[in-house]
């Protein structure tokens, strides 16, 4: 297996998360699985994270779930800042919040300058 993949959205909406698209640019689960084996084997598509949520994908289907919504965020929010049916687990926690050592982390050896600030919204 190659490397595991996932995607940083920071304005999840229903123009980011259509239900259907015109292009595709890169091999998402359903292509890999009408690919085949050799296809798949290389393929892991892990979270995609958002300003609302984290998902991840059903493994079954494909289909992206609803792993987690961020603090002050309701299950009714991401569904509605989405175009599509998520896949919607009966508990959806709340993300948890980084602790002490990775918000430090993040501060001073992954992003010093604070360009996250310009993506996310507080």
């Amino acid at each position: 297996m190659y490397h595991p993949t996932s995607y940083w959205v920071p304005a999840h909406s229903t123009r980011v998360f259509v239900p259907a698209v015109d292009m595709v640019s890169g091999v998402g689960n359903d292509n890999a699985r009408a690919a085949g084996p050799s296809a798949q084997k290389h393929h892991d598509l892990r979270y995609v994270i958002t300003d609302l949520a984290v998902l991840d994908y059903e493994e079954a289907s494909g289909r992206l779930r609803l792993k987690s919504v961020h603090p002050g965020v309701s299950v009714d929010d991401v569904v509605a800042a989405t175009g599509f049916d998520l896949v919607l687990p009966d508990v959806v926690p709340e993300t948890r919040l980084p602790t002490a050592d990775e918000l430090d982390l993040i501060r001073t050896v992954i992003d010093p300058r604070g360009l996250r600030d310009h993506e996310v919204r507080v």
